[in-house]
């Protein structure tokens, strides 16, 4: 059945557009916060209503692209199939942007496969850009990363597999990932925790003894930034249970079709179930486990709280509850707990200072202290200062995969 199901090419291809002299921008924004989430790639005729060609959300599709603005071409090539932008988030560049290629490759296996990039001095993608392509077994000479204004003289276009926010997969598009990645190993591990702990921002507070907790309970431990993406999957398929903090490490799954696990997530945002479309119908079982306190943010240079890379304060005896109704008991050691919740906060708020994006930082984060409760570092660190660190800079970019 598995190769049946990838020779079906005449098919994806009867669901695929195709314009005549396109003009392809590089990227010029991406993520941007509000929206647009892209603008660049295709400049469509009609641009508004080339729905489906464009990048959507939402079970019924709603676009949340901008058109590129008017310029002439630099470069001209001739038939191609446009896929999407390249993120440096792997969340997104999977989620947002990754959700055409897999069928674009099989539908059109003699053209190139066209991502838009910045057109910047050494602008290339990370490298679990590169392994999504291996992992869906594309050669990597087939991509065409589109750095200047080209004129395409033919371009296809397929719809997105999945949207974010509700478009989940249908059951042909399951089938065919299934047929991809082969049949799943035979279960070996009871449970897998697929942890943010080792991340610097975007994690639960004191996360690492919660890490402790389900290693003593049996449970297998993973932070999946530090092996490459193949590693990652395979260890998701020999699973019989997944535990999950909410992150990118869910979009990984997108990459997979159907996994016969039961998956728990550990809810970082309120009443947030991320993914939810995409995975109800590629697991077992799927639960969200909604156990916050609340949030200790920062805020964007524009004044707008950042939640995405807050750190969530967890309500211990609600996770307890929740954990143990889902079997999994856990002997929790609160003394601890507190302790490293104590110190992951102090040491995130030293990081927030040294960055200095918006002068309302302190009070901001002071302001989620007290509304949980919790006491202020002393001394405050210096705005623009990070021990170890010139002002203002940044961190390494997190390895592997598992961005916030």
């Amino acid at each position: 059945m598995g190769q049946s199901v990838l020779d079906g090419s005449a098919a994806l291809r009867a669901r695929a557009r195709v314009f005549a002299d396109i003009l392809v921008h590089p990227s010029l924004e991406v993520l941007r916060n509000p929206r647009p989430l892209f603008r660049g790639g295709p400049a469509w005729p009609r641009f508004e209503t080339q729905v489906l060609a464009r990048t959507c959300w939402f079970p019924l599709p709603v676009p949340i692209d901008a058109k590129p603005p008017p310029c002439p071409p630099a470069a001209e090539a001739g038939e191609g199939v446009w896929c999407g932008p390249v993120s440096f988030h792997f969340g997104h560049m999977v989620a947002d942007f990754g959700m055409r290629l897999a069928a674009s490759s099989r539908a059109f296996p003699e053209l190139p496969l066209v991502f838009s990039i910045w057109n910047l001095p050494g602008a290339e993608p990370l490298p679990f850009f590169w392994q999504i392509v291996d992992h869906l077994g594309i050669d990597r000479a087939r991509i065409h990363l589109n750095r200047v204004p080209t004129l395409w003289r033919r371009l296809h276009v397929l719809p997105q597999a999945e949207r974010r926010f509700g478009g989940g997969p249908g059951r042909a598009h399951l089938d065919f990932m299934d047929a991809i990645t082969g049949p799943a190993p035979l279960p070996d591990l009871d449970c897998l925790f697929v942890s943010r702990a080792g991340l610097p921002k975007g994690r639960f507070a004191g996360e690492g003894v919660l890490e402790a907790a389900l290693q003593n309970a049996g449970v297998v431990v993973f932070r999946p930034e530090t092996v490459p993406l193949d590693a990652q999957v395979a260890l998701y398929r020999r699973a019989r249970r997944l535990i999950v903090s909410e992150g990118s490490a869910l979009h990984a799954f997108q990459l997979l079709g159907r996994v016969p696990a039961e998956m728990i997530v550990l809810c970082r945002r309120p009443w947030r179930r991320m993914a939810a479309a995409s995975l109800r119908p590629r697991v077992s079982g799927l639960h969200y486990v909604e156990a916050l306190r609340g949030l200790v943010h920062g805020l964007r240079a524009t004044g707008r709280p950042q939640t995405t890379t807050a750190l969530s304060v967890l309500d211990e005896g609600r996770l307890l509850d929740a954990l143990g109704r889902l079997g999994v008991p856990l002997a929790w050691d609160r003394t601890a707990y507190l302790r490293a919740q104590e110190a992951d906060l102090a040491d995130w708020i030293v990081h927030r200072m040294a960055q200095a994006a918006h002068p309302g930082e302190r009070a901001t984060i002071e302001r989620c202290l007290r509304g949980l409760s919790l006491p202020p570092p002393a001394p405050w660190p210096e705005a623009g200062r990070e021990p170890g660190r010139e002002p203002g800079t940044e961190p390494g970019t997190e390895a592997g995969t598992a961005t916030p």
